[in-house]
């Protein structure tokens, strides 16, 4: 039986594929329409699974219903894609192939079957962000003329990404757990530390003079823990779904692991916060 994070990237990955099965039916400017859509209706799904109020629940019906009219009959390959079986989260595991069905009910209870609130949040976010990052590179290539559909498979430039929220702490902290997961480099331990900033500094095209001047050196001795408390959750949070989409459970596990271990060490107030949300 796989992991709960096993399951939880292998139900990332199939939403990936779905998500990008569909992209190729459609001309470019629906393959736009259909990512915003899509991206609308996983808030209105976490605003529901925050209040569970019906309302909350039709506003993601009634935006599927207008899609349809729309798109009638040319919303087929939209319909056979299925997402909404992602967000019936008691059954999804089977739903969606995730588990075989004897694997599914060999499951203790209807609680292990089931994605629990925390992970409820992980899916959706992970969710957001993948269809964030191919919303960027379909406006990046719209030329106003319909062409074959640009998927997450594009090449991806640091010098063509404009995303705000990756900091040079979240690129470091990134690199920490790529070097560390793929080959077993723990930056403080390593007595080539030198030689890994001196690395980051020509990945981040940070202008470099010595290592006793490296402020990149100087922080990446303190991965992974150069923040503490919330500051550091919402770095790891922000960095976890690039490695699920790398399929790189080693490092998602163990990002998984520090931020199970930041929440611990929160004073009890805020620890419940991120627990029971």
């Amino acid at each position: 039986m796989p992991t709960r994070l096993q399951l939880i990237n292998k139900l990332m990955v199939q939403f990936n594929k779905d998500y990008e099965g569909m992209l190729k039916k459609y001309s470019h400017s629906q393959n736009i329409e259909l990512t915003e859509h899509l991206l609308q209706q996983l808030k209105h799904i976490e605003e529901y699974q925050k209040t569970k109020k019906e309302d909350d629940w039709k506003k993601y019906s009634d935006a599927e219903t207008a899609l349809l009219k729309k798109y009638r009959s040319k919303l087929q390959d939209y319909a056979n894609a299925q997402f909404y079986k992602y967000f019936d989260f008691g059954r999804v595991f089977a739903h969606k192939d995730i588990l075989t069905n004897e694997q599914f009910n060999s499951m203790k209870s209807a609680v292990e079957q089931s994605l629990s609130s925390e992970e409820i949040e992980w899916f959706l976010e992970d969710c957001k962000r993948l269809l964030s990052n191919s919303q960027y590179f379909l406006y990046l290539y719209d030329t106003g003329e319909d062409q074959p559909p640009v998927t997450l498979d594009a090449p991806i430039s640091m010098a063509d990404e404009t995303d705000k929220g990756i900091t040079k702490a979240r690129q470091l902290l990134a690199i920490y757990y790529f070097l560390k997961a793929s080959l077993g480099i723990e930056g403080r331990d390593s007595s080539s530390i030198s030689g890994i900033a001196r690395f980051i500094h020509l990945l981040t095209g940070t202008k470099f003079t010595t290592v006793q001047n490296s402020d990149i050196y100087k922080k990446y001795l303190q991965m992974p823990n150069y923040k503490k408390d919330s500051q550091l959750i919402t770095d790891l949070k922000f960095i976890r779904p690039y490695f699920v989409d790398l399929g790189l459970d080693s490092a998602v596990k163990m990002i998984d692991e520090e931020i199970n271990r930041a929440i611990n060490e929160l004073p009890f107030g805020e620890r419940k916060k991120y627990k029971n949300d």
